[in-house]
């Protein structure tokens, strides 16, 4: 189980932090509770955060904003290994961090959906986009992982089950 702790200010409301937990085995990403804004690192934690004055393992910027909208959908249309469970839940103490209601599809382009944020878009919501973010790109990191571990395997003369 990876903890992950995404703090946000910049937003719209207060600047908070946002606690969530990833399981890479079931491939299911639980926000968990919206808190008040800490600097601190709760024990366990990685910290995902657009301030440059904390100490952080992953920083989220402007850049990131468009490819953390297609994380939270792919997240949520996704479905867990055990071919039932949502890949993507928030749980009653983060419900106002889902940013489903800040976030209008706009079209496609040649770059793919093009998608509009409102003005109003809470810390809460952009943290819970960041730590999708997060999630779908550990996730692809896990899989290159086993993927190379298996191509060694091949390369050595060994048998992989397809």
């Amino acid at each position: 189980m990876i903890q992950i702790q995404a703090t946000f200010i910049g937003y719209s409301g207060k600047a908070c932090s946002l606690f969530s937990a990833l399981d890479p085995d079931t491939d299911i990403l639980v926000i968990g509770a919206e808190a008040e804004y800490r600097t601190q690192r709760r024990d366990g934690c990685i910290v995902i955060t657009n301030n440059r004055d904390i100490p952080r393992d992953s920083f989220f910027s402007e850049d990131d904003i468009k490819e953390a909208i297609s994380s939270y959908y792919t997240l949520k249309a996704g479905v867990a290994v055990d071919n039932k469970s949502s890949r993507l839940v928030f749980s009653e103490r983060a419900v106002r961090a889902n940013p489903e209601q800040s976030i209008e599809k706009d079209g496609i382009d040649e770059n793919g959906i093009k998608f509009r944020i409102s003005e109003s878009i809470s810390c809460g919501q952009m943290a819970a986009l960041a730590t999708c973010l997060y999630a779908v790109r550990a996730n692809t990191v896990e899989r290159t992982v086993q993927l190379m571990e298996e191509f060694s395997v091949l390369s050595a003369g060994g048998i992989v089950t397809i």
